[in-house]
């Protein structure tokens, strides 16, 4: 049978809840330790500023906002334009000259054995084919 939602089974919890109450109590603060977070960072903010301020004579503070806003991307790695390296849509097809190896009007059937492994060694590398 299917819930409102179209869900075939409801699965049952896993666990028996014991570490709720110390996971609640952590992720929260009480009014006076908000207040008392909410101070420092405003005490942080101010010297902050203040330090911009003398470093920047003709700064504002709107332009101290603007600084920490902004991410600096002048550090970071090397740009790689993927472009670059994509496949062609018309790819090279390979030619394969075994002609220049041997006298002109050889035929393969009057190669001697080692000269047939060259020929299968060069087939194998330029097809691409490795046993």
């Amino acid at each position: 049978m299917k819930t409102k939602n179209f869900i075939d089974n409801i699965l049952p919890g896993r666990g028996d809840l014991t570490e709720k109450e110390f996971l609640i109590k952590l992720a929260s603060e009480t009014a006076a330790e908000e207040k008392a977070l909410s101070d420092f960072g405003d005490m942080e903010y101010e010297k902050a500023l203040r330090e911009f301020k003398k470093n920047n004579p003709d700064k504002t503070e709107e332009d101290f906002i603007n600084a920490i806003r902004r991410v600096q991307m002048s550090s970071g790695g090397k740009i790689i334009d993927f472009a670059k390296f994509r496949k062609s849509k018309d790819p090279k097809v390979k030619e394969i000259d075994l002609a220049s190896l041997f006298t002109p009007g050889k035929t393969l059937a009057s190669l001697s054995p080692e000269e047939r492994d060259q020929v299968n060694m060069l087939l194998k590398l330029t097809l691409g084919k490795q046993d």
